[in-house]
């Protein structure tokens, strides 16, 4: 007797459709929910003085920032700044150390997280055009600007 394949397709196909559709019927496709808030950071320190411009060169690279000190001068411990709005903590930024930072991780004092952008946003993303670190003892503290390089979107 023979086999009909087309009777064994059918069915197949059906289970997939079903199989694919219960992500969105159970709430949604997690791979598009983009994360808009966080738990808010502080104020941009206004009052704190500007320091020089260092050496250390920022490239963005669609969703991720990366620097690098090429300087023989070490920055921070201190907060890290994208255009005096959004930070993260950071450590110590040592001569020939490179730091790789997520955007999405910058944070403003309103607990908005930055527009990194990236293949599945729903924002357009922001550029980023200062990037600052809190250096020195609580005593003198001021901030340090970095060289920013390259903003790549996509």
């Amino acid at each position: 007797m023979p086999v009909n394949t087309r009777t064994r397709i059918v069915p197949l196909a059906g289970v997939a459709m079903l199989l694919a559709a219960i992500p969105i019927l159970s709430g949604g496709c997690q791979l598009f929910k983009e994360k808009l808030t966080a738990e808010p950071g502080p104020a941009y320190p206004e009052t704190l003085p500007r320091g020089r411009s260092a050496d250390v060169q920022v490239f963005r690279d669609v969703v991720t920032l990366r620097m690098t000190n090429t300087t023989a001068s070490s920055y921070g411990p201190g907060r890290l700044w994208l255009n005096q709005t959004f930070s993260i903590d950071a450590g110590t930024l040592e001569p020939g150390q490179t730091w790789e930072f997520q955007l999405a991780s910058f944070v403003d004092e309103f607990g908005d997280v930055f527009r990194a952008g990236g293949f599945f946003a729903q924002r357009d993303p922001a550029a980023v055009v200062l990037v600052e670190i809190e250096n020195g003892a609580e005593d003198g503290r001021e901030l340090v600007s970095f060289v920013v390089v390259e903003n790549k979107f996509n």
